[in-house]
């Protein structure tokens, strides 16, 4: 059959576009062979950034993935199933480094199957890995002095800002001493964790270390190698293998806590939930224990209430002697010469 030339040119031009259109399974195929791992991985970096994700966390991911990705850079990504996912996993025995592994990857496959380039998150399959947390560490009241002794002046604020207000060591890092107020007795943190402005009173033992250093100008924190090195020889003084996890931070969290009894306000200066601070971050310490730590021997007799500008002694909520199961290991207190329970 014979059609007009109008209406051939019609059809010919429906047809065109007909075959323009693909489906989701045609499209989904087609991305899918066009990306390689190496190409998904370089651009879910990029789209994170562009999203503002803090630096540290998309070079924390990059290192992850890159280490996922050597020697098979060019496979393209939805080859990937849970059984890859989990052939890498074996290679950790630790339960917390799995649980990493599993974030990390996670990251990478849900932002494939978002762009179309895989069905599913192959780690959506994977089981839910569980962890023993053994309870922080803290230092004791007597080895809080003696690693103060022990550190140069340039890790001095380091260590009191750590260890009695308890900033993270990446607050630390990016802190500038104009955020440091000496007269109001407050630190300004504008970076945290939370990407929230916070206002951490500091305590009088704080004011009085930092008041002593001769610089208070610029960067807060001396260079990553310093920082390292002094670690290493703290760590060593304590005779410990090496350093634990936000160790200064567990430090200034239990005995913030034990000195005001108010989670929530601790909670707030430290920038965390009151679930992660009870759950984490805090060791039950012992009246006599808090007042030597803030140098407040009348806390031990003298209640009386907290305020946010200023703490004040204030009755204990632990009585109980510290808890010996836990202890990790014994240093000697150079205060008095007896070893001390390090918990």
């Amino acid at each position: 059959m014979n059609l007009h030339p109008f209406c051939q040119t019609r059809c010919h031009l429906e047809f065109a576009s007909l075959s323009q259109k693909k489906s989701p399974q045609t499209s989904l195929a087609f991305a899918s062979g066009a990306r390689s791992l190496q190409g998904c991985i370089d651009e879910v970096l990029a789209a994170k950034a562009a999203a503002n994700r803090a630096p540290r966390y998309v070079e924390s991911l990059g290192y992850y993935l890159r280490q996922f990705s050597r020697g098979r850079e060019a496979a393209p990504i939805s080859g990937f199933t849970f059984l890859d996912v989990e052939n890498w996993l074996a290679k950790y025995p630790s339960g917390q480094t799995k649980r990493a592994w599993i974030s990390r990857l996670s990251a990478l496959f849900a932002f494939a199957v978002r762009r179309g380039y895989m069905k599913e998150n192959p780690c959506g399959r994977i089981e839910r890995v569980s962890v023993d947390r053994p309870p922080p560490l803290i230092l004791t009241p007597g080895q809080s002095r003696q690693v103060l002794a022990a550190s140069p002046m340039m890790m001095r604020p380091y260590f009191v800002l750590a260890t009695f207000v308890g900033l993270r060591p990446e607050e630390l890092t990016r802190l500038d001493w104009s955020q440091v107020n000496l007269e109001t007795k407050i630190v300004t943190i504008n970076f945290g964790k939370t990407r929230r402005h916070r206002f951490v009173p500091l305590p009088e033992i704080a004011v009085a270390e930092l008041q002593k250093c001769p610089l208070r100008a610029g960067q807060f924190t001396p260079s990553n190698s310093t920082v390292r090195r002094w670690r290493a020889k703290i760590t060593k003084l304590l005779g410990l293998s090496k350093w634990p996890q936000d160790f200064l931070r567990h430090t200034a969290a239990s005995y913030l806590y034990e000195r005001n009894c108010d989670a929530a306000r601790v909670a707030k200066w430290l920038g965390n939930s009151e679930k992660v601070l009870m759950s984490t971050y805090v060791v039950p310490v012992t009246a006599a224990d808090c007042a030597e730590f803030w140098r407040d021997a009348a806390r031990v007799t003298q209640p009386g209430p907290v305020t946010d500008g200023q703490s004040q002694p204030g009755q204990s909520l632990h009585d109980a002697a510290p808890i010996s199961a836990l202890v990790a290991a014994t240093v000697l207190n150079a205060g008095n010469g007896v070893t001390r329970s390090f918990l």
